[in-house]
């Protein structure tokens, strides 16, 4: 049997992913910032507190400008959850010195 998933969407600040009872089931994402690390926290609610189920710390976007392929390089990132049981919703909390891009995908 396959498990079936939501995806939050691209999520690029605080959010509120979900409202009630789900599966935590993985998380993907990039710090699209230059310079600055971007910690991102994930809450069992429907606000920035109560039980953290998990916190990530993204590095700094870098680029391979000059080599012969001129692709950037990003650090992607994949977790997977293993189907966390929140209680009470999930919220996403970003902090202010990065720029996140992730998904949190969720049943």
């Amino acid at each position: 049997m396959s498990q079936v998933a939501r995806s939050s969407g691209l999520i690029t600040a605080d959010t509120l992913v979900h409202s009630g009872r789900c599966k935590l089931v993985s998380i993907h994402g990039y710090n699209a910032h230059a310079q600055d690390n971007e910690i991102v926290t994930i809450y069992d609610n429907t606000v920035a507190s109560g039980k953290v189920v998990a916190k990530i710390l993204f590095p700094p976007f870098t680029s391979n400008a000059g080599a012969p392929s001129e692709a950037p390089t990003v650090t992607s990132l994949e977790w997977d959850m293993h189907g966390v049981i929140c209680e009470n919703g999930l919220y996403v909390d970003c902090s202010a010195t990065g720029t996140p891009n992730l998904t949190v995908e969720f049943a």
